[in-house]
């Protein structure tokens, strides 16, 4: 092979290299996993596609079933609420399975469950306190201020992104300092008779690796 064959077929092969498509190619690969987490959010979030465009919507609440392993484990010869106990649960968390990741310091979101293990149905009214170094707030009305009951269906959670939050909170983030959000939550029965107030339950956030942990 010449000088000149060998010099032909390496400019053919820097041609292939820089050509647009191969340059819109390594650009469109870039941008995909440069940007992964804002495009997954995108296409999670995706409503309709018109001629209009594309909408997308905001997480809204959502009703869950209870797994079915859980389920199973229930046994009605000792049902709970004999004892005045219902088997009903809350928490606080940055993402839930099947929902978005919400990075706190950014979204100022967080997602609160709540989930019925037991075969019959109940009201729980839910009191949510924020607590910072010097700073108390409790929500003073709707679901989350004790005032609207979340109506819990055999064997099923609601998973709902909607609790909003205080500027010292936001503030106290901002400067790293500890931070809490206390649940407290009554449940009733569906004629609204006390079935059982549980004890509080309080969740901090934990800034490195941007997630909520239940406190003992």
């Amino acid at each position: 092979m010449t000088p000149k064959e060998v010099l032909e077929i390496i400019l053919k092969f820097l041609e292939i290299i820089f050509s647009w498509p191969v340059i819109t190619l390594t650009l469109f690969l870039f941008i995909l996993f440069r940007h992964r987490g804002a495009i997954d959010y995108f296409i999670k979030n995706i409503k309709l596609v018109s001629p209009k465009g594309i909408e997308t919507h905001a997480p809204v609440p959502k009703e869950v079933p209870v797994p079915k392993e859980e389920r199973e484990a229930f046994r009605p010869e000792t049902d709970a609420t004999q004892s005045k106990i219902a088997l009903v649960d809350c928490k606080i968390a940055h993402a839930l399975p099947g929902t978005i990741v919400f990075d706190f310091l950014k979204e100022w979101k967080v997602w609160f469950w709540i989930a019925n293990r037991e075969p019959k149905r109940y009201k729980a009214y839910v009191k949510i306190k924020f607590i910072a170094d010097g700073y108390e707030e409790e929500v003073s009305e709707g679901y989350y201020g004790g005032t609207t009951a979340w109506n819990l269906n055999a064997f099923s959670g609601i998973q709902a992104p909607g609790l909003g939050i205080p500027e010292k909170i936001k503030e106290a983030a901002r400067a790293r300092q500890k931070i809490k959000i206390e649940i407290n939550c009554a449940v009733k029965d569906e004629n609204d008779q006390l079935v059982e107030k549980k004890l509080p339950t309080v969740y901090a956030y934990e800034y490195e690796n941007k997630y909520w942990y239940l406190e003992p």
